[in-house]
């Protein structure tokens, strides 16, 4: 009984648990809406990535920016906007509503 409930326990946990997803960097910051603590970046072309968010969004990501590596990726997607470079992203769960970002890469 206890390795059916182990089973079944882990089943249920298992979705939680979104895979990590690479953009690749072909994209365009075309718009950045800041808020207190986080950061929606807004690009084009569009991508499908699906990590259960509450609103998936296929041209947009949030960036928490309450720690010190949100806002260092906050700044990268300034720079590059800024500069009209390509990016690209590391997305893994979500933050508030949307897919979050862990990882932004700039093409130079």
């Amino acid at each position: 009984m206890k390795k059916i409930t182990l089973a079944i326990s882990a089943f249920l946990v298992m979705p939680c648990f979104a895979e990590s997803v690479q953009i690749p960097a072909d994209k365009i910051i075309t718009q950045i809406q800041a808020y207190d603590s986080y950061v929606y970046v807004h690009f084009s072309p569009s991508q499908s990535f699906n990590q259960g968010c509450s609103a998936p969004n296929t041209n947009s990501i949030a960036i928490d920016t309450s720690d010190t590596l949100g806002k260092n990726m906050y700044s990268a997607a300034l720079s590059a906007a800024t500069a009209k470079k390509k990016v690209g992203f590391g997305i893994n769960g979500c933050h508030k509503e949307r897919e979050k970002m862990y990882r932004i890469d700039v093409k130079f």
